[in-house]
């Protein structure tokens, strides 16, 4: 190949692994590597295995391998490793604690531990509820069931002894030890503490054969070569196509520039990127990228590189060898790397790591994240390296403590993220790090419904962060949880807080006062206190400009909020009322974001501008119109309702049908680059039903979903 060339990937399943070191396109010629026309090329990491299972008991089946596998599937459907308690996708419950883990006699009151749980021994107890304490950052929602994991383990009369204990011990930082002592019917066992630390809260949970209890799940015993598997409905294993994870890499790049991957496929398996610039991967999907190798003794936690670095000066890349999805380079950069539009489906570890200086992900959408947290939880579930773009993905279902988590100088833009930080304690579903604050902006994105904070400025007992940006950002249904920001010098403003609070606190552990010097501003909040709901009355240091906050003030102002409109309403307060901010306003240099265009005299308060004629709405624009305002299948919607919605993936111009059930209602309306139409009055109690085609840069059409909607009596 020489630059412009393009290399077709015909039909089929590429079950090897390839790898291009020092292959150059140009800027205006990249070299592209695509499908042909009409055909799927997957890069699979797995093999299939031999139909030659034996009975071994309990419906259980066991075969000798010549290789390890590390994960395993019937088909393309994802076979459980071993644990107890139990848990899974289908019902939800491998991301609530309550459910798919257990708890221990450890307490901490007045500046003392209490209780026989302690480095290198665990005491087991069933889940409490809990409320989330919000003085605490800690503390996690516990909704317990009377009729789930109410087994003890010595109830379960079985001795794990050699099993695996993924231990939730340290808060952010969850680790992966043998148990080295147990025997059936104690409620205790000890485990390798090397390398360990526990703090407060201690949730841990079993992987092995002892737990191998029930169909669709399985084990790999390392010592014997013995694979084995209860199937899915019990079945013979030799009627299934069973295939097993072989590689952690499909595909590595190796020093490359100005290449274009255009809808790969990766199951089973992910890329590396070492050294590269201005490579694309776009248009693809990764499905089941990554795991971790308990089963085979590595305990490490995930780093994202591996011996094939040209230089490999930085001793945190340096691993075993549990690997994962990476971008990764030395020096400032920008790069120009980009992951667009793709999928990144089931990875158990965090998604990838954009440790690559000015390189992008967008138009992503990444979901069920690290369900065995195999990593320290402030690596986040989506975290980049400096100046990273993290812009309009779809982010929900992770268990790491952390969901974005951008480095120094980045933009985090667009994003929708909800049920986050499920399988850790502490954290935020937009994390910026102490030392990644500098320069740092988050804007226009809709956290919400989530067990752990929305967006939070973190800082250490004897470290804060400065100068970052936060502005036009939806906070909504955390309930107890909200966003904090510590450090100093921020700028924060145009933020709503939902069913949420708004924290600026005055100082945290050993460091200086925070906030003197930061500017929070426009923010409508139900709560805004300076640390928690426990002592509102704290005055609050930093500098705060037409704010307004209150019990109820946001469904008071906004148009429609339980149903996703959270516009100023018609007269309200809010509009044009806010800070009229100029560069003078900056608490420092640092700070580089531009102040968003107002409609009126002054900004409105809030997120949204009242009269604007788009309505953004973040998350990841799909091949179709989607994410409906109202939401569809809503009820109570108001009578002077708009439809909105987020636009389709390169459409520009749109169709939009709307009808009620009864047809007396009905129309067809034709929007380019707006997604706003304004119905006539709508009914009283009467549904509706509407639908929204795209129409492509080509002029091809592509027909959205029928969406409905019930209008309050």
């Amino acid at each position: 190949m020489t630059p412009g060339d393009t290399c077709w990937l015909r039909n089929g399943r590429y079950q090897c692994e390839s790898v291009l070191k020092g292959i150059r396109g140009t800027a205006d010629m990249p070299m592209i590597f695509k499908p042909f026309p009409g055909e799927r090329a997957v890069m699979d990491g797995t093999r299939q295995l031999p139909s030659k299972w034996t009975p071994w008991k309990n419906n259980i089946y066991k075969m000798k391998l010549n290789e390890p596998v590390w994960q395993l599937f019937s088909g393309s459907s994802l076979i459980y490793v071993a644990r107890w308690p139990n848990a899974s996708f289908e019902d939800g419950s491998i991301w609530r604690m309550e459910q798919s883990m257990r708890f221990t006699d450890r307490t901490f009151k007045k500046g003392a531990y209490l209780g026989k749980t302690t480095d290198g021994v665990i005491c087991d107890r069933n889940p409490e509820s809990h409320d989330g304490d919000s003085g605490d950052e800690g503390a996690v929602r516990l909704n317990v069931r009377s009729d789930i994991n109410q087994t003890t383990l010595a109830e379960t009369g079985i001795d794990f002894t050699d099993a695996i204990a993924v231990l939730n011990i340290g808060h952010w930082l969850t680790w992966a030890r043998p148990i080295t002592k147990h025997k059936a019917g104690d409620d205790w066992f000890k485990y390798d503490a090397g390398g360990t630390r526990m703090s407060k809260y201690v949730a841990y949970y079993i992987l092995g054969l002892p737990a191998l209890d029930r169909p669709n799940e399985w084990w790999y015993d390392a010592s014997t070569k013995t694979i084995y598997l209860r199937a899915a409905g019990d079945q013979n294993p030799n009627k299934l196509p069973i295939s097993g994870k072989v590689r952690d890499f499909s595909l590595r790049l190796i020093d490359c520039s100005h290449l274009v991957f255009q809808g790969v496929e990766f199951f089973g398996s992910t890329f590396s990127m070492n050294e590269c610039d201005h490579v694309v991967i776009e248009d693809g999907s990764l499905t089941y990228p990554s795991t971790h190798k308990f089963m085979l003794g590595d305990f490490s936690w995930f780093h994202e590189t591996n011996s094939d670095m040209a230089t490999d000066k930085n001793n945190r890349r340096k691993s075993g060898k549990n690997f994962m999805t990476h971008i990764v380079n030395e020096g400032d950069g920008p790069f120009g790397n980009v992951l667009r539009n793709c999928e990144i489906a089931f990875p158990n570890s965090p998604a990838i790591n954009l440790d690559s200086p000015g390189s992008i992900i967008e138009n992503c959408y990444i979901h069920d994240i690290e369900w065995d947290v195999n990593s320290g939880g402030g690596s986040g579930s989506v975290p980049g390296g400096k100046g990273a773009i993290i812009r309009r993905n779809t982010v929900h279902s992770g268990g790491n403590s952390e969901g974005i988590r951008p480095g120094t100088g980045s933009i985090v833009e667009y994003n929708r993220l909800w049920n986050m930080g499920n399988l850790q304690h502490d954290g935020s579903a937009i994390n910026i790090g102490t030392g990644a604050q500098t320069g740092t902006t988050v804007r226009y994105n809709w956290v919400h419904d989530t067990n752990r904070q929305g967006i939070r400025f973190d800082s250490t007992t004897s470290r804060m962060g400065s100068g970052g940006s936060v502005h036009n950002n939806v906070i909504f249904n955390l309930d107890s949880g909200g966003s904090k920001f510590k450090g100093d010098h921020h700028l924060l403003f145009n933020n709503t807080f939902h069913d949420s609070f708004f924290a600026l606190p005055n100082g945290y552990g050993n460091t200086p006062p925070h906030n003197q010097n930061t500017l929070a501003c426009n923010t409508l909040a139900d709560i805004m206190v300076a640390w928690n709901t426990k002592n509102p009355n704290e005055e609050i240091n930093a500098q705060l400009e037409n704010n307004i906050t209150g019990e109820g003030v946001v469904s008071e102002n906004l148009r429609d909020p339980a149903n996703l409109d959270f516009r100023p309403k018609p007269g309200s307060e809010i509009i044009d009322a806010g800070f009229v901010l100029t560069n003078a306003d900056k608490p420092t240099e640092t700070i580089t974001v531009e102040f968003p265009p107002t409609l009126g005299n002054a900004p409105d308060i809030g997120a949204y501008e009242s009269g604007d004629s788009t309505y953004w709405i973040p998350g990841r624009k799909e091949a179709a119109a989607s994410s409906p305002v109202p939401p569809d299948g809503a009820t109570n919607v108001k009578k002077n309702a708009d439809l909105m919605f987020l636009g389709a993936y390169k459409a520009d111009k749109y169709i939009v049908n709307f009808m009620n059930t009864a047809k007396d209602h009905k129309g067809k309306v034709e929007l380019s680059n707006a997604n706003i139409v304004h119905p006539d009055a709508l009914r009283a109690g009467q549904t509706y039903t509407w639908r929204v085609d795209a129409v492509l840069l080509d002029g091809s059409v592509v027909e959205g979903d029928l969406w409905n909607f019930t209008v309050e009596k």
